[in-house]
């Protein structure tokens, strides 16, 4: 049965069961207008193919860089949220993966519980393997966006990935009574246990738990609300995390996170790393972001490698969750977090997981209009078109 903000709609029996031959469109115009309609009234609705159904959903990701000797305190970290995780959900996880068996299997208290959890980090540790894995949704189908989510890999290979922490959060359980409050709570808390090297927080289409190699359908309906919605944002965490920032031969991988900052729609992380290739100290950040919609905490970093001089992090929030639709102009608060990581801005950063190709009947990103994507804030952007920018500005704060 839908309830608001989380309604599932399948689509026709026409379309058949799945898109793998790309050989059809995979919504129509009537089908796009409609989803649009519902998704501006209430996020985190859900059409597609039955266990392949995606829809807008709030998010955060953590991208953490870190080292060897830091695997197994981290793979305790992450038990440790995931178990906090399970004390604010309001409907129960239904499936998590068993990363001894490396497979998908029904939920149950001792599944998602502490004491087998922390059993595989010291087995995935003892047989060499480079991943601890801890994922749950509450959806049957990890292929399907879900209401609440998580997916984390710890990376015993550090030099090619960054360690993940991505959460889907339900957007109608945020919006009622104080969980607001409660969930930058869990939020802040975690980013002074975690120290990310990047984080980011706001609407993407749900791909929490589609896996490594991501989903067709889902780029295609990145694509699709791309041009209808200023503040979608894309998250593929294991590609996006997969090279160093710092390689001593001097390459880094234009195409990944480590190259820059991808261009913040809600919540977002200056890291003592980030904020040093920015050049700018915390008190600049401040002076350049002062807005009484924005809000921007401290978070201590320990010194290290990466923070020489032991400053803190900043966690900087944009006014309200929004999704920032392209016809009520373009937003001022994106437009100004925009402006001051242009600098560092990963430009060329990869939105896609399957390679484009030619004589695809869907509209995808690609290496041509994903950097016009990353661009949609500057101010002489013409995205999604040039009609669509002579709008007025959305005031800041609207909601």
């Amino acid at each position: 049965m839908a309830e608001p903000g989380s309604a599932a709609k399948a689509r026709p029996a026409s379309f058949g069961k799945g898109i793998v031959s790309t050989a059809e469109l995979y919504l129509s115009q009537d089908e796009i207008d409609e989803f649009i309609r519902e998704t501006k009234i209430a996020p985190q609705l859900f059409y597609g193919d039955e266990g392949a159904e995606y829809g807008v959903c709030p998010y955060i990701t953590f991208y953490i860089y870190h080292g060897r000797e830091d695997f197994l305190p981290l793979c305790h970290e992450v038990i440790e949220l995931h178990q906090e995780l399970q004390t604010l959900i309001d409907r129960p996880f239904l499936r998590v993966y068993n990363s001894r068996w490396g497979s998908w299997v029904k939920a149950t208290p001792q599944k998602l519980g502490r004491d087998l959890l922390q059993e595989h980090a010291q087995w995935t540790l003892k047989k060499g393997f480079r991943d601890f894995v801890v994922k749950a949704t509450d959806k049957e189908s990890p292929a399907a966006s879900a209401r609440w989510a998580i997916s984390a890999e710890v990376s015993e290979c550090p030099e090619m990935n960054y360690t993940t922490v991505k959460m889907t959060f339900r957007d109608q359980w945020y919006r009622d009574g104080n969980n607001r409050h409660v969930w930058h709570a869990f939020v802040e808390k975690w980013l002074n246990r975690l120290h990310p090297i990047q984080c980011y927080s706001g609407y993407e289409i749900g791909t929490t738990t589609t896996g490594v190699f991501g989903a067709y359908e889902s780029d295609v309906m990145e694509r699709i609300c791309a041009d209808y919605f200023y503040g979608l944002d894309i998250d593929h965490a294991f590609r996006m995390g997969f090279h160093p920032h710092d390689d001593k031969k001097g390459y880094v991988n234009h195409g990944r996170l480590g190259a820059g900052l991808r261009t913040p729609t809600w919540c977002f992380l200056l890291s003592p790393f980030w904020l040093q290739k920015l050049g700018k100290r915390p008190s600049e950040v401040r002076m350049a972001l002062k807005h009484p919609a924005i809000k921007i905490t401290e978070i201590p970093y320990p010194h290290g490698k990466h923070n020489p001089n032991g400053d803190s992090a900043l966690w900087i929030r944009m006014g309200e969750l929004h999704l920032y639709p392209v016809d009520e102009g373009v937003p001022e608060l994106p437009m100004l977090a925009n402006a001051l990581i242009k600098p560092i801005r990963c430009n060329w950063l990869q939105l896609f997981t399957l390679d484009p190709w030619e004589g695809d009947p869907n509209p995808r990103f690609d290496f041509e209009n994903g950097p016009k994507w990353m661009a949609r804030f500057d101010e002489d952007s013409e995205w999604p078109n040039r009609e669509a920018r002579q709008k007025p500005a959305t005031p800041e704060g609207a909601k």
